[in-house]
C-alpha cells in the first residue's frame, strides 16, 4: 500500500494522529493534548491515541476524539509490542492522516516500523527526554524540548527542531481562582510562607530532590513559618510520606504536607509563596508569576532570577550539582527568599515576563504547526538499511534492559547527560533568543561546540 495524502499546499488543512506514549499526569502529556486542542480550534482535524489514563478526562473535556493504543510493557515487550502494532496500522488505515506525531520512544519506533515504512506515512517524532536514543531513525523529522539536547543529539539526515516546553498562559495566571481555598484545605495559616512543588513521585530525577527538600524546610523550620506542599502521586510516596511525617515530627507542627494528586492542580500553583520545580512544573509555576527555584539532580537547586535564566533556557530548567544532596544549597536558596519579600517581588515579575515573551502555549502552535507543514513537504520513505539499522538498535536496547544491563531512565540518567550540562553555555546563545525551528542552524551550532563526551553503548551501560 502506498500513501495518498495529496500533493503538499503550505497551510492547509492537516488532518492529524497524535499518538502519546501515557495519559498519566505530567507536563510533557498536558502540553501535548493542549497542543492537539489548539490545532483543532484552528481549523485541523485532530485525533489523539495512546494508553488508557487520567488524561482521558482533559481530553474528553476538550471534546477530541481519542482512539486507545495499549501500553508497551517493557518486561513483556514481544506480546504487547506486536498487538501495539497491529493496532497502530489499522488505527492509521482508518484515520487516513496526513501526518502521524508520535511522542517518545515506543509510539515512534512503532509507527516507523509499521505505516511509515509499509505504507509510506509521512510522521514526525518528539521526544522529550534529556537526551535521544542514538538509535531513533534519523530521516525522519525530530522534535526536542531545548537546545541543548538538540546540539547533542546525533547527527541526523532528516530535520532537527525545538520546540520549548510549552505553557498556557491563559487558562494560567497570577490571581487564578482558588488559590485561597487550596490554602485553607492544606490548614495553611495566612502568615506561613508556603512552598509548593508539583511533580511526579517518581524514583528517577524525582525523589531525591524532593526528599531534599522535605528536610531542607526542616531544618528551617524553627526559623521562618514555612509549609511545604508537595502535590502528586507516584512510586516514591511511601519514603515522601514516612520523612514527612518524621520531619513534622520534630518540629512539632505540620510543617510538610502531601495532598496527593490533583488532576487540576492550577489551585495549587496559585496558592504558592514559592514553587520549586523543574522543566514543565517551573514553566507553570512562573505563568502564575511565583518566584521559582529549579531543582536538578545531585544537589543542584538555583533560584531562577536574570541572573540564571540564560542558563535555565539553555538547559531546560533544570541542572546537575556537585554531589550530595544539596541540603545546604537549598537551605541557602530558601532563606535568601524567606528572608527577602522584595527580592520575591523582583523574581515573580522576572518570571512571569520570560514564560509569557517565550513558552506561550500559542507561540508553541504557531511553532508546532510550521513543523508538521515542514516534515509533510521533506517526508521520505526510510531505506531498508534505515530500518536494519533501527531494529538492531532497539532490540539491543530492550534485550540489555531485560538482562538488566541498561537502567530504564538511561535517556534521563545524569550520567549521559552530565557532560552537555556541565560544559559552559556556548558565547553565541542569546538569552532572549526565540528558539523556535528557524532560530538555531543545528548543523552550523555543531561547529561552535566541545567535542561531545563518549556515550555507553546501549547493553552496556
Amino acid at each position: 500500500m502506498t500513501w495518498q495524502s495529496g500533493p503538499f499546499r503550505p497551510q492547509r488543512t492537516l488532518r492529524l494522529l497524535v499518538v502519546l506514549h501515557n495519559l498519566g499526569i505530567g507536563g510533557s502529556q498536558r502540553n501535548s493534548v493542549d497542543l492537539a486542542a489548539g490545532a483543532r480550534d484552528l481549523g485541523h482535524e485532530v485525533t489523539l491515541a495512546g494508553p488508557p489514563g487520567v488524561l482521558q478526562d482533559v481530553i474528553a473535556e476538550k471534546n477530541l476524539p481519542f482512539e486507545v493504543i495499549e501500553e508497551l510493557s517493557p518486561d513483556n515487550i514481544a506480546p504487547t509490542a506486536r498487538s501495539a502494532y497491529r493496532r497502530m496500522r489499522e488505527l492509521v488505515r482508518r484515520v487516513q492522516p496526513d501526518l502521524v506525531h508520535t511522542y517518545e520512544l515506543t509510539p515512534s519506533i512503532l509507527m516507523f516500523l509499521g505505516p511509515h515504512r509499509s505504507d509510506d506515512v509521512p510522521m514526525t517524532m518528539t521526544i522529550n527526554s534529556m537526551s535521544v536514543p542514538d538509535f531513533m531513525p534519523g530521516s525522519v523529522p525530530l522534535q526536542v524540548c531545548g537546545p541543548l539536547i538538540a546540539m547533542e543529539t546525533r547527527e541526523r539526515t532528516g530535520s532537527i527542531g525545538i520546540l520549548e516546553i510549552p505553557t498556557d498562559v491563559v487558562g494560567q495566571y497570577p490571581g487564578y481562582p482558588g488559590g485561597q481555598d487550596f490554602r485553607a484545605e492544606m490548614g495553611v495559616k495566612p502568615d506561613e510562607i508556603m512552598v509548593v512543588a508539583v511533580s511526579r513521585f517518581a524514583r528517577a530525577l524525582k525523589q531525591e530532590g524532593l526528599e531534599t527538600a522535605i528536610r531542607a524546610t526542616g531544618r528551617i523550620a524553627h526559623q521562618y513559618p514555612i509549609r511545604l506542599v508537595l502535590v502528586g502521586d507516584g512510586p516514591a510516596m511511601p519514603e515522601l510520606q514516612a520523612l514527612a511525617a518524621t520531619t513534622n515530627a520534630r518540629a512539632g507542627r505540620e510543617v510538610v504536607t502531601l495532598p496527593g494528586l490533583r488532576v487540576d492542580p492550577r489551585p495549587a500553583y496559585e496558592s504558592a509563596d514559592i514553587a520549586l520545580g523543574m522543566g514543565g512544573s517551573v514553566l507553570r509555576a512562573m505563568a502564575f508569576g511565583k518566584p521559582c527555584i529549579v531543582q536538578g539532580e545531585h544537589g543542584y537547586f538555583k533560584v531562577l532570577d536574570r541572573h540564571s535564566a540564560r542558563e535555565f533556557r539553555w538547559h531546560g530548567f533544570y541542572g546537575i550539582g556537585d554531589g550530595g544532596t544539596g541540603e545546604d544549597v537549598l537551605v541557602r536558596e530558601l532563606r535568601s527568599l524567606m528572608a527577602d519579600p522584595v527580592r520575591r517581588k523582583a523574581n515573580a515579575e522576572f518570571a512571569l515576563e520570560l514564560v509569557r515573551r517565550h513558552y506561550s502555549l500559542q507561540h508553541a502552535l504557531d511553532v508546532q504547526l510550521a513543523w508538521y507543514h515542514k516534515a509533510i513537504a521533506e517526508h521520505v520513505k526510510p531505506s531498508r538499511a534505515e530500518v536494519a539499522r533501527t531494529i538492531a538498535g532497539v532490540g539491543a536496547y530492550f534485550a540489555g534492559r531485560a538482562a538488566g544491563r541498561v537502567r530504564p531512565d538511561t535517556f534521563n540518567s545524569s550520567e549521559r547527560i552530565g557532560p552537555g550540562i556541565a560544559a559552559p553555555v556556548p558565547a553565541w546563545f542569546d538569552p532572549d533568543l526565540d528558539t523556535d525551528t528557524g532560530s538555531i542552524d543545528i548543523a552550523n551550532a555543531r561547529t561552535l561546540k566541545l567535542p561531545a563526551a563518549r556515550r555507553p553503548a546501549y547493553g552496556a551501560e
